[in-house]
């Protein structure tokens, strides 16, 4: 999706928005609660994940632990699923690390539940330099193809 049609979806989405200007590239969910003094648990990494049957894209809250992929296989039914690499994640969506947005891949979506704890999280806008800053909720209107789950994390 095109940087322009992303900010018009978001505009129209009905939901609280704030799109903030970082004047460093943030690389991590603790550098991301740093830089915007906010708890670890209201950023939301967006993770894209390669199955057998293709990419998803995976948004956790910051304090979530290290994914159990395997649980995570039984939980969506997709199967080998896995971190995409940077190489795959450039060829597929032209993008660098640091620059998944939170919406407009046209991925099925998974959200993890515990960003609803948050009035707003913060992540990736596909530009490095900006911060979207929204309603967690919003993430399931604008991922078409998405749904809440409990994200399985390694013991």
């Amino acid at each position: 999706m095109e940087e322009e049609d992303r900010y018009r979806q978001l505009r129209d989405c009905g939901f609280p928005f704030e799109l903030l200007e970082n004047k460093v590239r943030i690389r991590s969910a603790s550098e991301g609660a740093a830089y915007w003094g906010i708890g670890l648990g209201a950023t939301a990494p967006a993770l894209v994940l390669r199955a057998q049957g293709g990419f998803l894209l995976l948004i956790v809250s910051g304090a979530t632990g290290k994914v159990d992929f395997a649980a995570l296989d039984l939980e969506t039914g997709e199967e080998g699923i896995r971190l995409a690499t940077s190489a795959e994640i450039q060829e597929h969506f032209g993008l660098k690390p640091g620059e998944v947005p939170l919406f407009g891949l046209g991925l099925l979506t998974l959200v993890d539940r515990k960003l609803l704890d948050h009035e707003f999280v913060y992540g990736g806008s596909g530009d490095p330099l900006r911060t979207l800053k929204i309603a967690p909720e919003a993430l399931l209107v604008l991922n078409e193809e998405s749904r809440l789950i409990d994200v399985p994390v390694m013991p």
